[in-house]
């Protein structure tokens, strides 16, 4: 008499359960994905664009901060360059140079180096004042911000929302 083992019920009830996920539950789950991804994807990338728009205002902010410093600190008068077409500026006397990427500007009050190509700048000068002056910048999305500069004591200033 040949005695094979018989496999228990269990046994085979167990291998069926590990067999992995149906291609319905996979489509399923991968359709939710799409929408979600949808529905979040659109508000991560106007979050990262105002965030990089914001963070080019500080930085500029921080360039007319830095030459306001640098002229009390030296003594002398140190201008920030601007062209108002590219949005590229750029700091006397400093290998600082950046640009206004993101944001346009609308109306500028500044020293004019040459209005028919649009290039002015703002001087510091060693005992804190400056020539002063005033950018209004606008995003894409219509957010408008005042950035000025006083010509008495040089306080640098960004407001937003401003008509």
């Amino acid at each position: 008499m040949s005695c094979r083992p018989r496999r228990p019920e269990a046994n085979r009830e167990a291998r069926r359960a590990q067999g992995g996920f149906s291609l319905l539950e996979l489509v399923a789950v991968l359709f939710l994905m799409a929408l979600l991804l949808g529905l979040v994807l659109p508000g991560l990338i106007r979050s990262w664009e105002r965030e990089s728009n914001r963070a080019t205002l500080r930085e500029f902010t921080t360039t007319l901060r830095t030459a306001r410093s640098e002229a009390v600190t030296r003594g002398l008068r140190v201008r920030l360059f601007l062209d108002l077409k590219t949005g590229r500026y750029r700091l006397e006397g400093s290998t600082r140079e950046g640009a206004l990427k993101g944001v346009g500007l609308s109306d500028a009050q500044l020293v004019w180096q040459n209005p028919e190509k649009s290039q002015g700048y703002i001087a510091f000068y060693g005992d804190g004042s400056t020539s002063g002056g005033k950018l209004a910048l606008a995003e894409a999305t219509g957010r408008r911000y005042l950035l000025e500069v006083e010509p008495i004591t040089g306080k640098v200033s960004l407001r937003s929302n401003v008509n």
